[in-house]
């Protein structure tokens, strides 16, 4: 066996091994048992976790395995109800990122896509009658909950790097999102979530894929938790 044959096998290994000791937890020990009340069932039979919940700041914060650890927050009594439109914003950044056309037309089209999937996600749940994506589609007179989402952090990431050490991380995409949901001047749900080539593909044959297309998987993994956290505390997935 060649050198890069037996390299590549070793990456393989250690990404099955990665994805066994990180996948689904229902038959864990009782070490690793999550809080009552905080799996439920998606309705395409998953089973989702969205962590404990902690009084904060008047709501209360969940430790979501998914998201940036006590960073998601849900004002008391909030359920995502009650409204007969959801407005995703047009995303903002803050992040810095080398001034080069390549590191901008991803960083572009991450705040694009960004929008779309996650109008496609929450759709998909029925939650809100409407949703839309430009602010001149609201109808006067309707009750708005308003989604705001900045990038914070952006690397496009670089074939190269993913060549030699892209199963450890290196030279993987990078996108962190602060959002906050306002009604009116309120605001009443806050979160950051943060992703770096979390596919198999990403991490295995990441150097053979453009960094965009990294960085949508990574988008859509962050808006199905995100979807899926909303839908669980709408009501939507059952406990399980």
């Amino acid at each position: 066996m060649s050198f890069w044959s037996s390299s590549i096998l070793a990456c393989v290994v250690l990404v099955i091994a990665g994805c066994a000791s990180t996948g689904n937890k229902e038959n864990a020990g009782a070490g690793d048992a999550a809080p009552p009340g905080s799996r439920f069932r998606a309705t395409d039979g998953r089973v989702i976790e969205i962590g404990k919940a902690s009084p904060a700041d008047g709501g209360l914060r969940y430790n979501n395995p998914h998201m940036e650890k006590g960073k998601c927050w849900v004002a008391d009594g909030f359920k995502f109800a009650g409204y007969d439109t959801l407005y995703i914003a047009p995303t903002l950044s803050t992040a810095s990122y080398p001034d080069k056309p390549a590191d901008k037309m991803v960083h572009d089209l991450a705040k694009e896509r960004l929008v779309a999937e996650l109008a496609t996600r929450l759709g998909d749940h029925k939650i809100f009658q409407n949703i839309v994506t430009k602010e001149s589609d609201l109808k006067p007179g309707v009750k708005v909950l308003r989604l705001e989402n900045t990038i914070t952090e952006f690397s496009k990431g670089g074939g190269g790097a993913r060549y030699f050490v892209g199963i450890y991380g290196g030279g993987q995409p990078v996108l962190r999102v602060v959002g906050k949901a306002t009604d009116g001047d309120k605001a009443v749900f806050t979160y950051e979530a943060r992703r770096s080539g979390v596919s198999g593909g990403a991490r295995m044959v990441g150097a053979f894929m453009r960094d965009e297309d990294i960085q949508i998987e990574d988008i859509r993994s962050m808006t199905l938790d995100l979807s899926d956290f909303i839908a669980a505390v709408a009501g939507k997935y059952p406990p399980k």
